[in-house]
């Protein structure tokens, strides 16, 4: 995540969602330690950004259902007192979740 420079709030959601896309596109759907932690550390990134409410409901609704072995290995090794708990407890219609994500890069 390039936190460092300040964008519009539009563009900070473009950049989440080609980040976003990128990551699915590159890591396996796998329960390996060093993945599982690729995942985390992306999801912690997009936690901290302050500029947008991210789409963090659609991101781990479209994970769930594309990347099934890394989400539910991702799930398991989050504790319940991390702040990443939560983002597990979220869910929503698929299509949606992809339809929302793709208006971010067409705008």
């Amino acid at each position: 995540m390039n936190r460092t420079s300040v964008f519009e709030p539009l563009e900070t959601r473009k950049m989440i969602v080609r980040e976003f896309f990128d990551l699915i596109d590159t890591i396996p759907n796998s329960d390996a330690q060093e993945t599982v932690q690729k995942f985390l550390r992306y999801l912690q990134g997009v936690l901290r950004i302050k500029q947008v409410v991210p789409p963090t409901v659609e991101i781990m609704t479209v994970v769930k259902q594309s990347k099934p072995f890394l989400y539910h290995a991702a799930r398991r090794s989050v504790l319940r007192s991390s702040n990443l708990y939560m983002l597990f407890q979220v869910e929503m219609d698929l299509e949606l979740a992809k339809e929302r994500l793709e208006q971010y890069t067409q705008q």
